[in-house]
């Protein structure tokens, strides 16, 4: 081997590069999973995330038409529907038929273990 400058390097620096690129490869490679598995994550909180309004909606709604049926507990049928939807339901407050929910939804992220949302259901006032 022979420097662009026409001299020959050191005997003792001449093999320093032998199993670089193995080291190179394997941090690459490293490097790659840990991205994957931040882009995974993220896509998994999002869809949790996207599940929990769906299912407080669900749940609100649920509730609202229990209460305007005349139901004694609007709240049962707002835990019977987050339940249906793979969530858990935090809370539920009755004012007269509006019906407020939220629901809590688990997750893989181990920085947000649950995700919750809140959603607001009654009728409307025609005018």
């Amino acid at each position: 081997m022979t420097l662009p400058s026409g001299r020959k390097p050191l005997k003792a620096f001449e093999k320093c590069d032998e199993g670089s690129g193995t080291i190179n490869g394997v941090m690459l490679i490293a490097v790659t999973a840990i991205l994957i598995s931040a882009v995974a994550l993220g896509g998994n909180l999002l869809l949790c995330i996207s599940e929990a309004r769906s299912a407080a909606d669900q749940a609100a709604i649920a509730g609202a038409q229990s209460a305007r049926d005349g139901d004694l507990d609007p709240c049962l049928q707002s835990h019977a529907a987050a339940s249906a939807n793979k969530a858990s339901l935090v809370s539920c407050k009755v004012v007269e038929e509006d019906v407020t929910v939220k629901v809590a939804v688990k997750t893989v992220v181990p920085f947000a273990p649950l995700v919750s949302r809140m959603a607001r259901a009654g009728p409307v006032e025609c005018q």
